[in-house]
């Protein structure tokens, strides 16, 4: 068994006895094919669960801030992590996940690019869009329900993959990403978690100061 396998395994055990963890929609992950899992982010259990509720290893993308106390990173790099500068184009970054997905892997982004507010998602960042196209994969969305308190009840939905095939071969540019991302993505992660979307919370604020 493979060092992330165990740590899976050992981590799944824990999350059930700190929660009620349901997953739901394992049947819609790919069995031959790899993808880009794209999630809402309401907390740092996040990654746990999405990485406990697929049954294939996974990379992840996550902040360089983990990285920079050593223990933690060698631990978070054998399970699969890599860093990525928040905020800014990180070419290397972006390079890593694009290697991870032609090389046969799947990789875990959130496409927020942090923690979502309590009431609706964040903005959607065109990132995992970007990712996707230039692999060469499909977009699996996943939506978190619950609040991680002891014993609470968190469900992981997993959707039906978003078909992008229509896309690979074509030239990449920001109105197709922004279309996917704003249209096709973050309204599938809004359904599967059942938090609005930023553009709904948006529009709501603007009714309510009329």
């Amino acid at each position: 068994m493979s060092f992330y396998g165990f740590a899976r395994g050992l981590v799944n055990g824990v999350a059930h006895l700190l929660f009620r963890v349901k997953i739901v929609g394992v049947e819609n992950v790919p069995k031959d094919e790899n993808f880009v899992i794209c999630s809402n982010h309401k907390s740092n259990f996040d990654p746990i669960m999405v990485g406990i509720s697929m049954p294939v290893e996974l990379k992840f993308m996550a902040k360089e801030e983990l990285f920079r106390f050593k223990p933690v990173a060698k631990l978070i790099s054998a399970l699969g992590a890599f860093p990525v500068k928040r905020g800014k184009s990180d070419v290397a970054a972006l390079k890593s996940a694009i290697g991870a997905l032609k090389s046969g892997g799947s990789l875990a982004v959130f496409p927020e690019g942090r923690r979502s507010p309590k009431t609706h998602l964040g903005q959607g960042k065109g990132g995992a869009a970007l990712i996707a196209l230039k692999a060469g994969v499909n977009i699996l969305p996943v939506g978190i329900n619950g609040r991680y308190g002891l014993f609470s009840k968190i469900t992981v939905n997993i959707g039906k993959p978003i078909d992008l095939s229509q896309y690979f071969g074509t030239k990449v540019d920001s109105d197709t990403i922004k279309s996917i991302t704003d249209d096709m993505l973050m309204p599938a992660i809004s359904m599967l978690s059942g938090v609005p979307t930023y553009e709904e919370a948006v529009q709501k604020e603007l009714r309510g100061s009329f």
